[in-house]
């Protein structure tokens, strides 16, 4: 994983939109803060990207913050939009695609 762009040693604004720009045809992903407790990273997809079904052993949150986002989650699909907030258990099978340009965060919740 790339160097996340915060270390939490202070205090730092993030412009979300120019920190993880929307790349034609492209699944893009930047690391903004890796602790010991969790992650968060910022995802930009153009439309129709996808991310095949896989899992975390994590809780994870998914907060769409542009675009719509198809995301199935344990046998459940639904379509995000702006502001839509998703909270996984660890382990939960999940696939998604991009309707359309989307911009979102991804916040793991590490056990300890």
């Amino acid at each position: 994983m790339a160097t996340p762009m915060c270390d939490a040693s202070e205090a730092r604004f993030v412009g979300l939109r120019n920190a993880c720009p929307i790349v034609p045809g492209s699944n893009v992903s930047t690391p903004l803060l890796n602790l010991p407790q969790g992650k968060v990273v910022l995802f930009a997809m153009d439309a129709g990207q996808e991310m095949s079904e896989h899992r975390a052993p994590f809780v994870a949150t998914v907060h769409v913050l542009e675009g719509r986002l198809r995301f199935g989650v344990a046998g459940v699909e639904r379509v995000m939009g702006p502001d839509d907030w998703l909270v996984m258990p660890a382990n939960a099978p999940h696939r998604l695609t991009a309707e359309e340009p989307t911009r979102f965060l991804l916040t793991l919740f590490k056990a300890g």
